[in-house]
């Protein structure tokens, strides 16, 4: 089922079906964590996430960005090994039924509209930074209609490789965003590097970027040799000055319903 952004800020709105899990469980609504659901790495972030006395439910929220393509049977199939592995590690744990939201005039706001504006301002730019902020706005108020969690998969090391949005400052910023709407953005598999760790938790052997939708960015923050263009002091200019307050301010927004994406963004650059 698809979920309007803009009406989750006063609604929440699920399915039939998981609204009768729910009921029939009689599952707290306190007790139901957001899962961001994409690829292996938020896969198994749900999966460690149940140890989570808290947790007694998690709703797999799938968010699209507008750069992203695939098959969406990819979703259905992820969700089936996610939940096979559930019901064999923990007693009582439910995966809700998977939904999906998508608001591209935020995406394009935050990420699209003011390229050259950035580069010129910044020194630098890669989409990915304000891409993952938004994945996180998108949830926030459903988060909130919930149990105020969201579970995200994001890991600061990749075994040998560095992605440009999993750095400290830029988890940290996400933290942020979230806490100012007592929202907790929990990172369960942070802080592991090898990825066979990841597969073990899963019980698949489900390799890093397989079974997932591409991204027409993809390696857009990369040299001809695959290497990472990193200018830390830049990045964290932009997630300070920018990114950071104009995710905050959206939101707020939101509450108001107000959703001149483009105007509120402006103010912040």
């Amino acid at each position: 089922m698809d979920i309007e952004f803009k009406k989750s800020f006063k609604e929440l709105t699920l399915s039939k079906d998981c609204l009768k899990i729910i009921g029939e469980n009689k599952i707290d609504l306190k007790k139901i964590a957001i899962g961001e659901f994409s690829g292996r790495d938020s896969a198994a972030a749900i999966i460690k996430a149940f140890e989570n006395p808290e947790i007694d439910a998690v709703l797999p929220i799938l968010a699209f960005t507008g750069t992203d393509y695939g098959e969406k049977e990819i979703f259905y199939r992820n969700w089936n090994v996610i939940n096979k592995k559930i019901k064999e590690t923990y007693e009582n744990k439910i995966l809700l039924p998977l939904h999906f939201i998508f608001e591209p005039k935020l995406w394009n706001a935050l990420n699209g509209r003011f390229v050259a504006y950035t580069v010129q301002k910044y020194g630098y730019y890669t989409p990915c930074i304000g891409c993952h902020a938004y994945l996180r706005m998108l949830r926030v108020p459903l988060a909130k209609h919930l149990g105020k969690k969201i579970i995200s998969g994001e890991r600061i090391l990749h075994d040998n490789d560095f992605k440009i949005d999993q750095f400290k400052e830029t988890l940290e910023t996400y933290y942020k965003i979230c806490e100012e709407f007592d929202v907790e953005l929990i990172f369960p598999v942070k802080d592991i590097k090898d990825g066979s760790k990841i597969k073990e938790i899963i019980g698949d052997n489900w390799e890093q970027g397989q079974n997932q939708y591409s991204c027409m960015f993809s390696g857009n923050y990369r040299d001809l040799d695959g290497k990472v263009i990193f200018e830390k002091e830049k990045i964290v200019k932009i997630l300070n000055e920018f990114i950071y307050p104009a995710s905050i301010e959206i939101l707020k927004k939101g509450y108001q319903n107000n959703f001149n994406y483009l105007e509120t963004v402006k103010k912040f650059l």
